[in-house]
């Protein structure tokens, strides 16, 4: 939603709706936004099972309950999935408590939803009979049952609320912790440059478990994860060049008197991201029949951080102060009023 249409509705509805106020963020109660519906791949291989309905807006499929409506696609390679269409804040009902604890602070989960929220409607596409995937690749959804009532609270709270800039929406991501120092999307994805998405300094995410950690693998193992991307015994390593904040951006392997140079991001996907826990290394030492490698934070290190949002609210900045601090230079869209 564009801001100048999201004023309009404002001043349209005023005196129909109330604010609301939760998690140190005021914003108006809207109805759902326009064409906010998000259709989610829920299953991509049904082999026969039919969705059943059950009660109003509600079917079970695969032992499950799921909100809104239920239809069958046909997707790659002769399979039968099944997508789940539904409005984005029921979706985000079943997002938000497995993207983030439902214990955390209220401005956390005020700005987790107004992040998740943002990133689901930027995913919608007519070039497939989808939106989202219910996994990490997008945002990891688990319906009905997963839900809990904190993080519905955050959702209902901060209905219609949408990371915008420049009079658009955002393009808005999150990783669990940025270890110090959020990434440089444009430099870590090729993602178009966005002054908002350059990477902050964060000295927020100390608590976090994944702050920094040290994790092996046998370089076997590694060797055949890298597959073609290298002959011969893998003999060393060296880091590539590094983003403003530290992070490289590139691995190289030596293997076989040869030379092959990775994204940080590749040789993360390929080594296993449970070991290779996030796109910041600091230190990868072959260690005899083993590969020792060193880093910070956990995942991508794009846009929020969510150890740091965590703290941040303890501290007592509001959703909007935490969302500025790791977005600048964006705003929250609808906002209410000053009083």
């Amino acid at each position: 939603m564009s801001l100048e249409r999201a004023l309009f509705l404002k001043s349209a509805l005023a005196g129909l709706v109330t604010p609301a106020f939760t998690g140190g963020l005021d914003i108006w109660s809207l109805p759902a936004l326009p064409g906010s519906t998000i259709r989610i791949l829920i299953c991509d291989d049904r082999h026969g099972e039919v969705p059943a309905g059950a009660d109003g807006d509600i079917f079970t499929f695969a032992g499950r309950r799921w909100r809104g409506t239920a239809s069958l696609v046909d997707l790659p390679g002769g399979r039968s999935g099944v997508v789940e269409s539904v409005d984005v804040d029921s979706y985000l009902y079943g997002v938000l408590p497995i993207e983030a604890s439902p214990g955390w602070p209220p401005a956390a989960l005020a700005a987790q939803a107004i992040v998740a929220r943002t990133y689901a409607l930027e995913r919608r596409t007519l070039s497939r009979s989808y939106d989202v995937v219910m996994s990490q690749a997008n945002q990891r959804f688990g319906g009905i049952e997963s839900e809990y009532p904190a993080t519905n609270s955050a959702v209902d709270a901060t209905r219609a609320a949408l990371l915008t800039y420049a009079g658009g929406n955002a393009s808005a991501f999150y990783a669990a912790c940025c270890g110090g120092h959020t990434a440089d999307a444009a430099q870590l994805w090729g993602h178009t440059e966005l002054p908002y998405l350059r990477g902050v300094a964060d000295p927020y995410c100390v608590a976090a478990p994944d702050y920094r950690w040290e994790r092996t693998l046998p370089v076997d193992r590694l060797a055949a994860a890298l597959g073609g991307r290298i002959s011969g015994e893998i003999t060393g390593f060296a880091l590539g060049p590094a983003d403003a904040g530290g992070r490289p951006l590139s691995v190289e392997v030596f293997a076989g008197g040869h030379r092959a140079t990775l994204t940080t991001l590749e040789f993360r996907t390929l080594a296993g991201a449970d070991t290779v826990r996030s796109t910041w290394i600091r230190t990868l030492e072959l260690d005899g029949s083993q590969v020792v490698v060193a880093g910070s934070g956990r995942g991508h290190g794009v846009g929020l951080c969510q150890w740091g949002a965590r703290a941040m609210a303890q501290a007592g900045y509001s959703a909007a102060a935490i969302l500025a601090f790791y977005f600048p230079g964006t705003s929250i869209s609808p906002v209410a009023p000053a009083s």
